[in-house]
């Protein structure tokens, strides 16, 4: 077995033992498909001049594998709620990681 093969089986048993929910993937034009990632909403404080804001930043890893055809636009459905992909950050390790936005 060669270090990328030993590599896949990795992130794929981490995935699912991180968060090991269900979601689907639809590309633009394409049928949706069920992927495996983990799921993270991040909420941040951001000051503002008079008030302050909280900033939701849901942020899906996957395997970069899953999902070659991703673009920014795509959607993923998690747990009822759609999202769009707004931002796509690949990794040199075979992750990728989504920023989405609600849609």
């Amino acid at each position: 077995m060669t270090f990328m093969e030993d590599m896949h089986g990795h992130h794929h048993t981490l995935m699912d033992k991180l968060d090991g929910r269900e979601m689907f993937y639809t590309p633009q034009g394409a049928a949706s498909r069920a992927v495996t990632g983990m799921f993270q909403a991040f909420s941040e404080l951001v000051g503002g001049e008079t008030v302050d804001v909280v900033v939701n930043s849901p942020v899906l890893s996957v395997r970069t594998a899953d999902i070659p055809e991703i673009t920014v636009g795509d959607s993923f459905t998690i747990d009822g709620t759609e999202y769009e992909v707004a931002v796509i950050r690949p990794d040199s390790e075979g992750i990728t990681e989504l920023f989405l936005e609600a849609v």
